[in-house]
């Protein structure tokens, strides 16, 4: 969790799984750097099914929008928050600038 008043961290490559939450931003917080994280199972499925009104999530921003970085991290659930499609980070993207440069772009007819 990112306290208020934490400002200006890096939380990078890191595996947080079985948690009631995964990584939260409080509001006030900026400059932080969340990238490359492994979130995932936060709450754990025993927890959610066992107090399924707990709200548990494994990235949840309640920062300002745009006042922290977060970025190419695996997560399944998330509040203001990208989770990408699951699969290993950053292997579609590279396939696709591959794809590109080659000029073999998959998404033109």
């Amino acid at each position: 969790m990112v306290a208020p008043g934490t400002n200006d961290n890096v939380i990078e490559d890191n595996t947080v799984l079985g948690n009631t939450n995964g990584i939260i931003l409080v509001p006030g917080v900026e400059g932080n750097i969340i990238r490359h994280n492994i979130v995932a199972g936060n709450p754990p499925v025993q927890l959610s099914a066992q107090f399924p009104a707990d709200d548990g999530v494994d990235i949840k921003n309640q920062a300002t929008p745009g006042t922290n970085t977060i970025d190419d991290n695996f997560c399944l659930t998330a509040v203001n928050a990208a989770c990408p499609a699951i699969g290993r980070r950053g292997d579609k993207d590279e396939k696709d600038k591959d794809d590109k440069e080659k000029g073999d772009d998959p998404q033109q007819p």
